[in-house]
């Protein structure tokens, strides 16, 4: 009697912990996203406490670097630049560390899951794209790999409701 009771048990907290998961994933999917502006992708960075410098009104860079050894150097250069049509994002990594930024980034406050999932799938293709429509947004996306860096550049424009 006492294994049914357990048994039982089990269930219905195994239960309650599933419903609750499926609660909290759909509200975040359905959580409204914050809009993607040059003000609003520099307030991001700057609260991640990395280093700004404002090049001009519309363009401002952040740094973070560490020494890994005595002549290895590993940094992230994150440039966010606004033009009246777009905002552009462009990340220079020199180490898979420094991926998290751009990870940090697409998965932030900007972007719908379904936009998420396909700029990092945009990311992991190996191709660069131009015009592609993600979401809300007109895309142009390219990615290099020079020798020691890796450099992803987006560039967002919002795609205007026909009406």
């Amino acid at each position: 009697m006492k294994t049914a009771v357990a048994i039982a048990f089990c269930l219905l907290l195994s239960l309650n912990i599933r419903m609750f998961a499926a609660e909290q994933k759909s509200a975040a999917q359905s959580a409204p996203t914050q809009p993607l502006t040059y003000s609003n992708v520099v307030s991001f960075f700057k609260s991640a406490h990395l280093h700004p410098t404002e090049v001009q009104k519309r363009c401002t860079i952040f740094f973070e670097g560490e020494w890994k050894n005595a002549s290895i150097y590993n940094y992230c250069v994150i440039m966010v630049e606004n033009s009246d049509q777009d905002v552009q994002v462009t990340f220079y990594l020199t180490d898979a560390h420094e991926m998290n930024w751009l990870t940090e980034f697409i998965d932030g406050p900007f972007f719908a899951r379904g936009e998420t999932e396909r700029l990092f799938a945009l990311v992991n293709s190996d191709h660069d794209v131009r015009g592609k429509n993600v979401g809300r947004f007109r895309i142009d996306f390219h990615h290099w790999q020079p020798r020691h860096a890796e450099i992803f550049v987006f560039s967002f424009t919002p795609v205007r409701a026909r009406g």
